[in-house]
């Protein structure tokens, strides 16, 4: 029964999202990223099928990273095979040559970007084909890393990723479920040699979890993600209640915590809300290691400023104050079309009105600014430091359009207007709103509001 039970977790997943309230039913869709083994391959069957069922749009995407001389006719085959079978399919190419050493980590990220470029187009989820025996694989190389409880939680069932949102329905499936499911559907699927490349990380912790007697390691990996998962989850909600009682945001650029309560909390729980304000206003891909946030703990009980993962720390009479830090290089710049969305600086949705350049605002465009603009006005107050840090567009055409604080949803209608367009024409305002942090999702979340205090702005 392997297909009736893999869509009914596909079915739960797709309820799933509908009450995250960052899917949104009747626009938004579903796309699976496909590689053309078994378990993607298996995972666009069965999404193909289910979402004719329940009215949803669906389309696989094969990203061919360029990494062997054969991917490219493989991609080519897989889409064939999906499009025979009535699957809207495509395929992506990975642009620039790959690196000389970590391959699999950057074929990973270029996926990614990849995926999400397409995802935000149309408010879509992504699909991805992560079953249990990932997971345990997944869990294992962060325990022999020395995680802590959030790694060893594993891969989340449901999680954001540059204000994409990312599903994996297959969690509680094995591998040989999938295959069967293939089976069932009389669908070939391909292999990738680099999958049995004991170089990689991933394939050698593969194969020792594979080996007999590893069976009961399997199990107890999975266990330690449930359990992870859990004591993480309670983890984070407390501190983001801490949180919303006890510190301001202004959206992810300024965290400001009250000094008196951080004070009288215990040090374990300082680290987590410090990590947890740095992981909001830094945007960085990565949290910063126990090691760093110890030495920010020690030089604010000292009264002294830091920098550290993407922001500056400041110490005054009332708060401990976290600024986004402008300045590092590279800063980043982005190339846009017109009615299209797009994630800038990590940490804002927008919606591009022209074909242009987004950068940040900067020190000159900051002084020049607009004092009557409406998103100015909101940030007369702020300190430079933090207004060099808005997005601006500089079109083509040579003008340059300023930001329009929006909610998520608004954002995300715009793109959708612009794309019914018929002709040139697109809205003409440079619509933006603060994404939420990455990580995993619970189906309490509701989408980032765009309020300047407290929530998830």
């Amino acid at each position: 029964m392997p297909v009736a039970a893999a869509k009914q977790a596909l079915t739960s997943h797709i309820d799933g999202l509908r009450k995250t309230g960052l899917w949104l039913d009747g626009r938004s869709g579903l796309i699976a990223a496909v590689s053309g083994g078994p378990d993607s391959l298996a995972l666009a069957l069965l999404a193909a099928d289910v979402c004719k069922t329940v009215s949803v749009g669906f389309e696989a995407v094969v990203v061919d990273h360029g990494l062997r001389p054969e991917s490219a006719a493989e991609a080519s085959l897989v889409v064939s095979r999906l499009t025979d079978r009535g699957i809207t399919a495509r395929c992506a190419c990975v642009p620039g040559p790959a690196p000389s050493t970590g391959k699999q980590a950057w074929a990973r990220e270029q996926r990614l970007q990849i995926l999400c470029a397409h995802a935000r187009q149309t408010a879509s989820a992504v699909l991805f084909a992560h079953h249990g025996e990932d997971q345990a694989e997944t869990v294992m190389m962060r325990l022999l890393r020395g995680s802590g409880i959030a790694g060893l939680a594993g891969m989340a069932p449901y999680s954001l990723y540059q204000g994409v949102m990312f599903a994996r329905p297959f969690l509680g499936l094995t591998k040989a479920d999938l295959v069967a499911v293939c089976h069932a559907y009389e669908a070939g699927f391909v292999t990738d040699p680099s999958n049995a490349n004991p170089v990689f990380e991933r394939v050698r912790t593969r194969q020792w979890l594979q080996q007999p007697g590893q069976q009961e390691a399997r199990q107890q990996l999975r266990r330690l993600s449930a359990a992870s998962s859990q004591l993480s989850l309670k983890v984070r909600e407390a501190v983001q209640t801490w949180f919303a009682e006890h510190a301001g945001l202004t959206y992810r650029l300024r965290a400001e915590i009250d000094r008196a309560a951080f004070s009288h909390v215990g040090r374990e729980q300082q680290r987590q809300i410090l990590r947890h304000g740095l992981a909001v206003v830094g945007c960085q891909p990565y949290p910063p290691s126990a090691d760093t946030v110890d030495q920010l703990l020690d030089r604010t009980a000292e009264g002294q400023a830091s920098t550290a993962a993407g922001c500056v720390l400041q110490v005054t009479g009332q708060h401990l104050r976290l600024l986004a830090e402008f300045g590092r290089p590279p800063e980043p710049e982005l190339e846009v079309t017109a009615g299209q969305l797009y994630c800038f600086d990590r940490r804002w949705l927008v919606y591009a009105p022209k074909d242009g350049v987004i950068r940040r605002l900067g020190p000159s465009g900051w002084a020049g600014r607009d004092h009557q603009h409406p998103a100015y006005r909101e940030a007369e107050n702020w300190p430079a430091r933090m207004g060099m840090m808005l997005p601006c567009l500089h079109g083509l055409d040579g003008q340059p359009y300023h930001p329009h604080f929006k909610s998520y949803e608004a954002v995300c209608s715009a793109a959708g207007h612009a794309a019914t367009d018929e002709g040139p024409s697109h809205r003409a305002e440079f619509a933006i709103c603060s994404l939420a942090e990455d990580g995993a999702l619970t189906l309490a979340d509701r989408a980032p509001t765009t309020d300047k205090e407290g929530g998830r702005a």
